[in-house]
């Protein structure tokens, strides 16, 4: 537990830094939504707001964490490390740090303007309640703060499946610029495929943005079946990644 706090410590200042810029981002969209936005109920303030901000998300939050592995890994801090601490043990309780200060950053920042948005007076309110017509739209609209506490920490656990990607691709590709776009361009592609293929309700988006889809298209397990399919083809693209690096070293 002293290691692994001793770990959160280095990643402090890009996690305020990352803190600083979701809160001000989803504050200000909030701000736009209210004054040309026609809504029933406060929450949907909020989840239009995030919208533009979770577009970015896989871009944010690699941004502000796989630096470090990259950098330990390029200087040869690593191999220091290793036979010191275990190599594993030393990347599992960094990882773990990250994942941790993902999780704080992103329920922090989402909850904040959560709660901004629900203390705010829309311009044009419509009688028409749309939300009660998707999955947790019961939630949404008599639980909004409860809610909407689950569903950041939920969004904090998507959100350390990008950072793990990253920080394995910093590991295996020697390549800042891949690795920090590497989950975002994912992304994006997956996105595209799977409009393509009709079958948007797969995407590992569609699992973190808040009704993103019409309410015809989601079930409950579509968050979890978006997941386990990134989850799969991520580490699937990090083994090919290592077995043609080894293949390499071996032929040096």
């Amino acid at each position: 537990m002293r290691y692994l706090i001793r770990s959160i410590k280095k990643f402090i200042i890009p996690s305020l830094i990352l803190l600083l810029l979701l809160t001000a981002a989803l504050t200000v969209f909030c701000f736009i939504t209210v004054k040309n936005t026609a809504v029933c109920n406060r929450i949907e303030i909020w989840i239009e707001a995030c919208d533009y901000v979770d577009f970015f998300l896989p871009l944010a939050v690699c941004l502000a964490f796989t630096p470090f592995f990259y950098f330990i890994n390029r200087k040869g801090f690593l191999r220091y490390a290793s036979v010191r601490a275990g190599r594993k043990r030393y990347l599992l309780t960094h990882f773990l740090a990250a994942a941790v200060c993902t999780v704080l950053v992103v329920l922090v920042a989402y909850y904040a303007t959560l709660c901004i948005s629900l203390n705010m007076t829309p311009e044009t309110l419509v009688t028409e309640n749309r939300l009660f017509d998707y999955v947790f739209g019961e939630y949404e609209v008599n639980h909004p703060y409860l809610f909407g506490l689950a569903w950041c920490f939920y969004k904090g656990v998507v959100a350390t499946l990008f950072v793990l990607f990253g920080n394995l691709l910093a590991l295996h590709t020697d390549n800042l610029f891949v690795s920090v776009l590497g989950p975002f361009v994912y992304c994006m592609a997956e996105n595209l495929i799977t409009s393509l293929l009709n079958l948007p309700m797969y995407s590992i988006m569609t699992t973190y943005v808040l009704n993103r889809l019409s309410p015809s298209c989601m079930h409950v397990h579509n968050y979890l079946i978006g997941c386990l399919t990134y989850i799969v083809i991520t580490m699937a693209i990090i083994l090919i990644i290592r077995r043609k690096k080894e293949n390499v070293n071996v032929r040096n």
